[in-house]
């Protein structure tokens, strides 16, 4: 009896190979990984406020192959021989003061940001570059590029100090995420060093660049137009230290 079953078994596998069936199994299901909740941060007073973050969404990729198109007149060149131009000032925890053809912001508070915005003009869409030197920064400090502000509302492009990049969106007191952190060769990480930072507006599209190397874009519709400013964030007890120069600003092209 046992003998029949084995060559009835046997027949039946021969027949599965003559017929070429052949049985897969499925992949077992790829598990989940949370994504961290980012912490909150105290600022100073006497610049606006840096909240906690909230989750972000996924950046948009845009396929085309100039991703700065359009670029048409100079509309501002700024040496920063020009103080009043700039929010400056001055207390026990921080410095923003326009001097030597940069703007400088030295910040020594736990867990704080530090603020600059020029007085005018306000643009809409446009293409602008900015020099960015840090000589005192450490790991996740940030220093960046502030563009459409308005209201203290406004769009955030930072690189920390362990070379990564992101984009916030601080709208009516609340800061979201918009693209990043991400890790790039182009975003520098030796201190002191510089970077060029380089952002294109149109409507809703933001593209983001750093040394004339494409980062992420974000599509966003809450904000359209504003001012330029700098920014400077401490991610612990350290101190940062950061100078901006040789802003340029040009218009796109209908």
């Amino acid at each position: 009896m046992l003998s029949r079953i084995i060559l009835t078994f046997a027949s039946a596998l021969l027949l599965l190979a003559s017929s070429g069936c052949r049985v897969t199994f499925a992949p077992a299901a790829p598990s989940e990984t949370p994504t961290p909740a980012p912490s909150s941060t105290p600022t100073i007073q006497w610049f606006p406020p840096t909240p906690t973050a909230s989750p972000f969404p996924t950046p948009n990729a845009t396929p085309t192959s100039d991703l700065r198109p359009g670029i048409g007149e100079l509309l501002l060149e700024d040496d920063f021989s020009e103080a009043d131009a700039w929010t400056t000032g001055r207390n026990d925890e921080g410095v923003v003061m326009v001097s030597g053809g940069s703007i400088y912001l030295g910040l020594n508070a736990e867990r704080s940001s530090l603020f600059s915005t020029r007085t005018s003009p306000v643009f809409r869409d446009f293409y602008a570059e900015l020099t960015a030197s840090p000589t005192l920064c450490s790991r996740e400090d940030e220093y960046g590029l502030l563009i459409r502000g308005v209201d203290g509302n406004h769009y955030r492009f930072a690189l920390s100090c362990d070379g990564r990049a992101k984009v916030d969106r601080y709208l009516g007191e609340s800061l979201s995420r918009q693209a990043g952190w991400i890790q790039d060769q182009a975003i520098p990480s030796v201190i002191p060093g510089s970077s060029r930072l380089g952002v294109w507006a149109s409507g809703s599209q933001l593209h983001f660049f750093v040394n004339g190397l494409f980062l992420f874009s974000v599509n966003d519709t809450q904000l359209y137009l504003g001012t330029i400013g700098v920014y400077v964030r401490t991610a612990g007890a350290g101190d940062v230290a950061v100078s901006f120069s040789d802003l340029q600003v040009w218009a796109l092209a209908e």
